[in-house]
């Protein structure tokens, strides 16, 4: 099955090309398919292809040098994926894998920068794209910043330990690994095993080794600010 002019025309990045163009582009793309698993580029790779979600999805999964391994961005059908990359001409900075069956359209880097030259519109289409995500992920360091590290573990914690609906007490897991937990929290392992300590003293929480539990909710609801 190749690509055709309805599948671009239906991508933002492209939906104010005009139609024959958007067909001879689509005569330069191509079609791929991943089963669930399956790496579409690994962290570290060069990057001279942007992919857009036909049917699908992808993680984007990003490894530490520990070997710690964390989900960076899920993306569904119609996002593009690595367009970054690959306009900085710059090493993926994630790996992305494929979270079920998934159809991607590729489109070369040499091709892309041919055709903006031709079209200005999809560089503006393209800035806009760019704008809204670090938009976005300001807004996010904003958030983060106006929580306090007490109330952002204290929700994780919660977090965690919901099971239906509902804060379950008691062993919440087997296998509490600090550094992953002090990466997602945003804060230093030292910091974080302090302040584990200082709530396991007043009874909040309990931990034996990579075992957790959590003894009393109702004070990590209110750190957190749940209430």
């Amino acid at each position: 099955m190749s690509v055709t002019y309805d599948k671009l025309a239906a991508i933002s990045l492209f939906q104010d090309m005009p139609q024959e163009t958007l067909a001879a582009l689509a005569g330069h793309c191509r079609l791929i398919n991943l089963s669930a698993g399956a790496v579409l580029f690994h962290q570290g790779d060069t990057s001279h292809t942007l992919y857009v979600i036909e049917a699908g999805e992808l993680h984007l999964v990003r490894e530490y040098e520990d070997g710690e391994k964390v989900l960076l961005a899920v993306m569904h059908q119609h996002d593009v994926v690595g367009d970054l990359s690959m306009i900085s001409n710059l090493p993926r900075t994630a790996s992305g894998v494929a979270a079920r069956d998934t159809i991607l359209i590729a489109l070369d880097r040499d091709i892309f920068f041919e055709y903006l030259g031709q079209y200005p519109t999809i560089a503006v289409q393209a800035l806009v794209q760019l704008s809204s995500r670090l938009r976005q992920m300001t807004l996010t360091l904003r958030e983060l910043a106006a929580t306090d590290a007490p109330a952002r573990l204290a929700s994780l914690i919660l977090f965690l330990a919901e099971e239906n609906g509902r804060i379950k007490t008691g062993l919440i897991s087997t296998n509490f690994r600090f550094r992953r937990i002090a990466r997602s929290v945003g804060v230093e392992v030292e910091w974080l095993q302090t302040q584990l300590r200082q709530w396991s003293d007043e009874g909040y929480i309990g931990i034996d080794g990579r075992r957790f539990l959590l003894h009393d909710p109702s004070h990590l609801i209110d750190i957190a600010g749940w209430t």
